[in-house]
Protein backbone atom coordinates (compact mmCIF):
# COMPACT_ATOMS: atom_id res chain seq x y z
CA UNK A 1 0.00 0.00 0.00
CA UNK A 2 2.86 2.38 0.82
CA UNK A 3 4.37 1.70 -2.61
CA UNK A 4 1.10 2.59 -4.35
CA UNK A 5 0.84 5.83 -2.35
CA UNK A 6 4.49 6.69 -3.12
CA UNK A 7 4.06 6.01 -6.86
CA UNK A 8 0.83 8.05 -6.90
CA UNK A 9 2.56 10.97 -5.19
CA UNK A 10 5.45 10.82 -7.66
CA UNK A 11 3.09 10.75 -10.63
CA UNK A 12 1.12 13.70 -9.26
CA UNK A 13 4.29 15.71 -8.67
CA UNK A 14 5.55 14.83 -12.17
CA UNK A 15 2.20 15.93 -13.62
CA UNK A 16 2.39 19.29 -11.85
CA UNK A 17 5.95 19.88 -13.15
CA UNK A 18 4.87 18.93 -16.66
CA UNK A 19 1.87 21.27 -16.50
CA UNK A 20 4.24 24.23 -16.10
CA UNK A 21 6.24 23.16 -19.15
CA UNK A 22 4.23 24.27 -22.14
CA UNK A 23 5.42 26.16 -25.25
CA UNK A 24 5.36 29.93 -24.83
CA UNK A 25 3.98 32.10 -27.63
CA UNK A 26 4.74 35.68 -26.55
CA UNK A 27 8.24 36.25 -27.85
CA UNK A 28 10.64 38.38 -29.88
CA UNK A 29 13.85 37.15 -31.47
CA UNK A 30 16.84 38.22 -33.52
CA UNK A 31 18.79 35.74 -35.64
CA UNK A 32 21.95 35.41 -37.64
CA UNK A 33 21.16 33.47 -40.80
CA UNK A 34 23.02 31.76 -43.60
CA UNK A 35 20.91 31.43 -46.74
CA UNK A 36 21.69 29.20 -49.72
CA UNK A 37 19.83 30.41 -52.83
CA UNK A 38 20.41 28.01 -55.73
CA UNK A 39 23.96 27.31 -54.53
CA UNK A 40 24.88 30.94 -53.73
CA UNK A 41 25.58 31.65 -50.05
CA UNK A 42 24.16 34.81 -48.46
CA UNK A 43 24.39 35.87 -44.82
CA UNK A 44 22.36 38.31 -42.78
CA UNK A 45 19.85 38.69 -39.99
CA UNK A 46 16.19 38.16 -39.22
CA UNK A 47 13.83 39.54 -36.61
CA UNK A 48 10.59 37.84 -35.65
CA UNK A 49 7.92 37.82 -33.00
CA UNK A 50 4.62 36.32 -31.96
CA UNK A 51 1.88 37.37 -29.54
CA UNK A 52 -1.11 35.46 -28.23
CA UNK A 53 -4.53 37.05 -28.71
CA UNK A 54 -6.51 35.40 -25.95
CA UNK A 55 -5.72 31.75 -25.29
CA UNK A 56 -5.46 30.18 -28.75
CA UNK A 57 -5.14 32.75 -31.54
CA UNK A 58 -1.87 34.56 -32.15
CA UNK A 59 -0.22 36.98 -34.54
CA UNK A 60 3.22 36.31 -35.95
CA UNK A 61 5.62 38.27 -38.10
CA UNK A 62 9.17 38.12 -39.42
CA UNK A 63 11.56 40.12 -41.57
CA UNK A 64 14.83 38.80 -42.95
CA UNK A 65 17.69 40.26 -44.95
CA UNK A 66 20.61 38.32 -46.39
CA UNK A 67 23.24 39.68 -48.77
CA UNK A 68 26.65 38.96 -50.26
CA UNK A 69 28.71 39.31 -53.40
CA UNK A 70 28.28 36.43 -55.84
CA UNK A 71 30.12 35.63 -59.04
CA UNK A 72 28.10 35.86 -62.28
CA UNK A 73 30.02 35.45 -65.54
CA UNK A 74 33.33 36.26 -63.76
CA UNK A 75 31.88 39.50 -62.34
CA UNK A 76 31.07 40.25 -58.72
CA UNK A 77 27.41 41.19 -58.19
CA UNK A 78 26.04 42.32 -54.83
CA UNK A 79 22.76 40.53 -54.07
CA UNK A 80 20.23 41.42 -51.35
CA UNK A 81 17.46 38.95 -50.52
CA UNK A 82 14.64 40.27 -48.32
CA UNK A 83 11.65 38.39 -46.93
CA UNK A 84 8.60 39.58 -45.00
CA UNK A 85 5.89 37.41 -43.46
CA UNK A 86 2.88 38.53 -41.37
CA UNK A 87 0.24 36.07 -40.26
CA UNK A 88 -2.59 35.00 -38.00
CA UNK A 89 -2.34 31.64 -36.29
CA UNK A 90 -4.24 29.21 -34.09
CA UNK A 91 -2.69 26.86 -31.57
CA UNK A 92 -4.18 23.81 -29.85
CA UNK A 93 -2.67 21.93 -26.90
CA UNK A 94 -2.60 18.18 -27.49
CA UNK A 95 -0.83 17.52 -24.18
CA UNK A 96 0.55 19.50 -21.25
CA UNK A 97 3.84 19.95 -23.11
CA UNK A 98 2.89 19.98 -26.81
CA UNK A 99 0.99 22.37 -29.08
CA UNK A 100 0.00 21.95 -32.72
CA UNK A 101 -0.55 25.12 -34.73
CA UNK A 102 -1.56 26.56 -38.07
CA UNK A 103 -0.82 29.97 -39.65
CA UNK A 104 -2.25 31.86 -42.63
CA UNK A 105 0.21 34.55 -43.74
CA UNK A 106 0.96 37.34 -46.19
CA UNK A 107 4.36 36.73 -47.84
CA UNK A 108 6.63 39.18 -49.65
CA UNK A 109 10.01 38.50 -51.29
CA UNK A 110 12.40 41.00 -52.84
CA UNK A 111 15.69 40.40 -54.63
CA UNK A 112 17.99 43.32 -55.47
CA UNK A 113 21.17 43.03 -57.54
CA UNK A 114 23.81 45.78 -57.79
CA UNK A 115 26.69 45.87 -60.29
CA UNK A 116 29.06 48.79 -60.94
CA UNK A 117 26.67 51.38 -59.56
CA UNK A 118 23.56 50.06 -61.32
CA UNK A 119 20.89 48.14 -59.43
CA UNK A 120 17.69 46.32 -60.24
CA UNK A 121 15.14 44.80 -57.93
CA UNK A 122 12.17 42.52 -58.23
CA UNK A 123 9.48 42.08 -55.60
CA UNK A 124 6.60 39.62 -55.49
CA UNK A 125 3.99 38.80 -52.87
CA UNK A 126 1.47 36.11 -52.09
CA UNK A 127 0.27 33.95 -49.21
CA UNK A 128 1.50 31.13 -47.03
CA UNK A 129 -0.08 28.24 -45.10
CA UNK A 130 1.86 26.65 -42.24
CA UNK A 131 1.17 23.68 -39.96
CA UNK A 132 3.49 22.61 -37.19
CA UNK A 133 4.12 21.25 -33.73
CA UNK A 134 6.03 22.66 -30.73
CA UNK A 135 6.95 20.51 -27.74
CA UNK A 136 8.82 20.97 -24.48
CA UNK A 137 10.88 17.78 -24.28
CA UNK A 138 12.34 18.92 -20.96
CA UNK A 139 12.12 21.95 -18.69
CA UNK A 140 14.97 23.59 -20.64
CA UNK A 141 14.58 22.26 -24.21
CA UNK A 142 11.88 22.91 -26.81
CA UNK A 143 11.77 21.21 -30.21
CA UNK A 144 9.57 22.24 -33.13
CA UNK A 145 8.83 21.24 -36.68
CA UNK A 146 6.71 22.79 -39.41
CA UNK A 147 5.59 22.42 -43.01
CA UNK A 148 4.91 25.60 -45.03
CA UNK A 149 3.24 26.07 -48.40
CA UNK A 150 3.88 29.41 -50.15
CA UNK A 151 2.18 30.77 -53.28
CA UNK A 152 3.90 33.87 -54.70
CA UNK A 153 3.23 35.21 -58.21
CA UNK A 154 1.53 31.92 -59.24
CA UNK A 155 4.64 29.94 -58.25
CA UNK A 156 4.35 27.53 -55.36
CA UNK A 157 6.94 26.19 -52.98
CA UNK A 158 6.84 23.85 -50.01
CA UNK A 159 9.32 24.11 -47.16
CA UNK A 160 9.92 22.19 -43.97
CA UNK A 161 11.61 23.58 -40.90
CA UNK A 162 12.99 22.26 -37.62
CA UNK A 163 14.33 24.12 -34.61
CA UNK A 164 15.57 23.60 -31.06
CA UNK A 165 15.56 26.10 -28.19
CA UNK A 166 17.45 26.01 -24.92
CA UNK A 167 15.95 28.07 -22.09
CA UNK A 168 18.66 29.73 -20.00
CA UNK A 169 16.09 31.59 -17.88
CA UNK A 170 12.32 32.10 -17.93
CA UNK A 171 12.81 35.01 -20.33
CA UNK A 172 15.94 34.29 -22.36
CA UNK A 173 16.61 31.40 -24.74
CA UNK A 174 18.96 30.54 -27.58
CA UNK A 175 18.02 28.46 -30.58
CA UNK A 176 19.15 26.91 -33.83
CA UNK A 177 16.92 26.32 -36.83
CA UNK A 178 17.05 24.88 -40.30
CA UNK A 179 14.54 25.21 -43.13
CA UNK A 180 14.63 23.69 -46.61
CA UNK A 181 12.57 24.78 -49.58
CA UNK A 182 12.84 24.00 -53.29
CA UNK A 183 15.42 26.74 -54.00
CA UNK A 184 16.29 28.22 -50.60
CA UNK A 185 17.92 26.58 -47.56
CA UNK A 186 18.34 28.59 -44.36
CA UNK A 187 20.37 27.91 -41.21
CA UNK A 188 19.86 30.27 -38.28
CA UNK A 189 21.15 30.94 -34.76
CA UNK A 190 18.77 32.97 -32.59
CA UNK A 191 18.46 34.85 -29.32
CA UNK A 192 14.88 34.81 -28.03
CA UNK A 193 13.19 36.98 -25.40
CA UNK A 194 9.90 35.75 -23.88
CA UNK A 195 7.56 38.32 -22.33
Amino acid sequence: MKKVALVSALLLSFGSVQAAESPRWDSASISYQSVDVDGDKLTGFAISGSKLLGEDFFVVGSYGNASDDIEIYNSSVEVDFNTLSVGLGYRHSISQTTDVFGVVSYEDMEVEASYQGDSESESENGYGLTIGVRSMVSEKVELSGSLKYVDIADETETAFGVSALYNFTDQFSAGVGYSKADDVDTLSISAIYFF
